[in-house]
């Protein structure tokens, strides 16, 4: 990478300075994928601070880098995705550990969407089965306390079916609220 060489002290400054920390963010990665994320970055600041933009040189520099954001979370997910792509490659125990280590916030997360998708899918299915079987389908109370709420094969003496058809109102309700957050987590783990 070609270093960036500004008229101004201060800017020069703040310029090494953030690519410090670039560098330090990106130290686990190979050689190759170093050079490649430093030189992509250099080359924003690069346009950036020469488009012929007027003005005290520290604004313009500050202005970029304030646009591109603190490396440490710019950078998470490139280097996580690089981590991946080498530990696939290589297959060395020690960098597939630090790609799950990187991944695990991710990972953890699209478990979480999976899980809730399968949430909707089943009070989907749980409408549906409504339909076909509505007397083995429902929010089932025993002695005042929940039994089932779904489908039961085994209804005992003593079940008081709660919803009826409301039932159905309750599980695509809740296909409302499960969607919702779904998006909204998934918002969350785009944004990192």
């Amino acid at each position: 990478m070609k270093r960036i060489i500004f008229t101004n002290p201060t800017a020069q400054k703040i310029y090494d300075d953030y690519f410090a920390r670039v560098s330090r963010g990106i130290s686990i990665l190979p050689a190759t994928d170093q050079r490649e994320l430093l030189m992509e970055l250099n080359s924003h600041v690069y346009e950036a601070t020469h488009r012929g933009i007027t003005g005290n040189e520290v604004d313009i520099l500050v202005d970029v880098l304030d646009q591109l954001g603190a490396p440490e979370m710019v950078l998470q997910p490139a280097v996580a995705y690089k981590k991946v792509q080498q530990a696939g490659r290589s297959f060395n125990p020690k960098h597939i550990l630090q790609a799950l280590y990187l991944n695990i916030a991710n990972g953890a997360g699209f478990f979480i969407i999976g899980i809730i998708y399968l949430l909707i899918l089943a009070f989907g299915s749980l409408a549906i089965i409504k339909f076909i079987s509505p007397g083995h389908t429902g929010l089932f109370l025993q002695n005042g306390r929940l039994f089932v709420f779904g489908y039961t094969s085994n209804l005992p003496e003593g079940l008081t079916e709660l919803l009826g058809n409301w039932f159905i109102a309750v599980v695509i309700l809740l296909m409302g609220v499960f969607y919702f957050l779904n998006t909204l987590l998934f918002r969350l783990l785009k944004k990192k």
